[in-house]
């Protein structure tokens, strides 16, 4: 196989970061109105008539529901079992070259996207009339296409489950226990990516499914809804994202550091303190949107929700794409440096955060289909399809095009 070795384009990550966010922005544009528009045309290739005698407001949400689920189980799914899970493993096993090796490697996480998909759908379509194949494609009146949308609503979030679930085994338990137990990557890689399916299974059972599906036997609702309500359960879960992301996201395994390294300790004291600072945080922070969401007409909760998910996009791009400016040179104190670079991030994304809520409606991955009528994800989906292409460039591509593979001589 021939060498290559990755050069990035722009020494300073100032400039590199920067221009990364201007081109990642145009991807997510651009990229959301061709995924959305073709996925749309074979949703309603497959539905036929009996989509199109809906009404539309039904049509609408029910499209929207199912291109949601799409992008969810094909794109955001695989990145956290292929790049977090599995340490993107076989990633370069045909060529080390971008961007070839990045889109063999997407085309492949596509393709298990949509084999899990395939899967757990029609094992649950079996007895659950809103997860039958028949009502999620082709719901024949208005009644089936409401509960259509509850089960599409139910498994678009399965992908939710998987981030609460999965990657704490890599953020907070750093793979325990089995990094701990074995020196054979594949091994530690393919446990993990087990045992956090098996989490997210059960977390999609006991918080996702009764958030959309509520159970009733003679008449007696045998389920609670989470949070009482979905805005301020989701807001709860964004918050949680946050707080149990910054142990590998520029913090250096801090603020579970203070008490100790050792497994499975640091991950118990990681997840006490994200749960429990997701908790504190979120009536606080609903005081203080709750003016800026009332000023669009939104929920308050939802307010906090994107609010969380805005200042995650900056930590998550900031870790990514400005290498966790500024570096060891500049602040030579580890723990002086994730305090400056965390101060960046809060600073940065309250700002983007509010103006994300107040300009929603003019970016085409959020509230504006530029006429074309594709289906729209709104104040929090559409954040995810800026993050994408942010985490893809970085993992898969490896920063190509903002890095060039340059082959290396023998």
């Amino acid at each position: 196989m021939e060498q290559y070795k990755t050069v990035k384009r722009f020494k300073n990550p100032l400039i590199s970061g920067g221009v990364s966010v201007i081109l990642l922005l145009i991807i997510a544009s651009v990229g959301w109105v061709v995924w959305s528009t073709i996925w749309k045309a074979i949703i309603l290739a497959i539905g036929g008539e009996t989509i199109t005698m809906l009404s539309a407001e039904t049509q609408g949400h029910f499209m929207k529901e199912a291109v949601e689920g799409t992008f969810f189980w094909f794109i955001i799914s695989p990145w956290v079992w292929f790049t977090l899970n599995l340490g993107n493993y076989g990633k370069n096993k045909k060529t080390l070259k971008q961007p070839q090796a990045g889109i063999r490697y997407l085309l492949l996480a596509i393709l298990v996207g949509m084999l899990g998909f395939v899967l757990f759908v029609g094992m649950m379509g079996i007895w659950w009339e809103p997860f039958n194949w028949q009502v999620l494609l082709r719901p024949a009146s208005e009644e089936q296409a409401l509960l259509a949308i509850k089960g599409w609503g139910a498994l678009n979030f399965f992908t939710l489950s998987v981030i609460l679930a999965q990657i704490p085994l890599v953020s907070l338990f750093e793979k325990y226990p089995f990094r701990k137990h074995t020196q054979d990557s594949w091994a530690s890689a393919f446990g993990t990516l087990f045992l956090g399916l098996f989490l997210a299974l059960f977390n999609w059972i006991i918080f996702i499914l009764p958030s959309f599906i509520p159970l009733q036997t003679g008449g007696q609702a045998i389920t609670g809804v989470p949070f009482d309500g979905w805005s301020t359960a989701i807001a709860w879960c964004q918050l949680f994202i946050f707080f149990f992301l910054l142990p590998a996201e520029g913090m250096g395994g801090y603020p579970q550091k203070f008490f100790t390294t050792r497994q499975p300790w640091a991950g118990l004291i990681g997840l006490v303190i994200a749960i429990s600072a997701a908790l504190v945080a979120l009536p606080l922070l609903r005081t203080v949107l709750t003016p800026l969401a009332e000023s669009v007409g939104i929920v308050p909760d939802i307010a906090v929700a994107s609010f969380a998910l805005t200042i995650i996009n900056v930590l998550l791009t900031w870790h990514h794409h400005f290498d966790d400016y500024p570096s060891q040179t500049l602040i030579s104190s580890t723990f002086a440096r994730n305090l400056v670079q965390l101060l960046i991030v809060l600073v940065i994304g309250t700002v983007l955060g509010i103006l994300w809520i107040k300009t929603l409606h003019i970016w085409p991955f959020g509230g504006n289909d530029l006429g074309l009528g594709h289906p729209m994800l709104g104040i929090l989906g559409g954040q995810f399809v800026y993050m994408m292409p942010m985490l893809y460039m970085n993992t898969f591509f490896d920063k190509w095009p903002m890095a060039k593979s340059e082959r290396v001589a023998e």
